[in-house]
This record gives C-alpha cells, structure tokens and sequence, in this order.
C-alpha cells in the first residue's frame, strides 16, 4: 500500500470514541483515494464512481453523527460547526463525474487535497474542540 498523508495518529483524537472511529474511517477512505492517484489511468470507471458515492455517504452519514451529539450535548458552536460541515459536503457533492471520468489524473488530486484540508483543518480544530467540550460534561 502506497501512501502520501492519510496516516491516523493519536493527536487527532477528540477523546469520543464514535467520532474518532469514524474520522479513521474517512481517512481510510482518504488512503483509497490515494491509491487511485497512484494508479491514475489505470483505476476504472467503477472504482472512481465507488470511491466517490462512498466519500459522498460517509461524510452524509458522519456529519449527521456529529450533529447529533451537539445537539444532545447542548454544543454552543453548533451553528459554525453546521457550516464548516455544509461548505465541504457541497464542495464533494458538486465533483464533476463525467470530468474525473475523463481525467481522473487531473481530479482526484483536487479531491485529494480538499479531503485532507478539511480534515487535518476541521478535526485537529473543530472536533477537537467539541470533544472538549463533550468530555467535560461527561465529567
């Protein structure tokens, strides 16, 4: 497995195991994306499709999570958060399939770099910040 950035390490921790668990799943998914870039041509139609509806569900099924837990948790940043989460679901929902079909070598990177800005910018801030505040009422 070839990889460029997409290594888990134990600073992007919030300290709430679901969420946690689920940003290792997107930066599994980040890891799959990168094998893609590394194969380039080479990935199919289908594999690019896959990846693609599969960022598409999980960020769906994750942000949905995680909403969940400020609205249980009385979240004070709930708003921003909600917004941080919108811009970068619009942002994958709006990837040109036809164009990525056509040059993947050109897209995927694109998509490669929002993926990890947002999730070393939004998790290492952010989640960080909502697992604070969760753990603190567990407390």
């Amino acid at each position: 497995m070839f990889d460029f950035k997409f290594d888990w390490c134990k600073e992007m921790e919030t300290g709430v195991s679901i969420i946690d668990a689920q940003h290792q799943e997107l930066f599994r998914i980040g890891r799959d994306l990168e094998q893609l870039i590394f194969r380039g041509r080479n990935a199919t139609s289908q594999e690019l499709l896959n990846l693609i509806c599969e960022l598409r569900e999980y960020i769906s099924y994750h942000f949905y999570t995680e909403e969940d837990l400020m609205a249980t948790h009385n979240y004070p940043l709930t708003a921003q958060h909600i917004i941080s989460h919108n811009k970068f679901r619009a942002n994958i929902v709006d990837i040109n399939l036809p164009l990525l079909g056509r040059h993947p070598e050109q897209v995927l990177p694109q998509i490669k770099e929002s993926l990890q800005d947002f999730l070393f910018n939004h998790v290492l801030t952010e989640d960080r910040e909502l697992g604070v505040y969760i753990l603190k009422l567990a407390s």
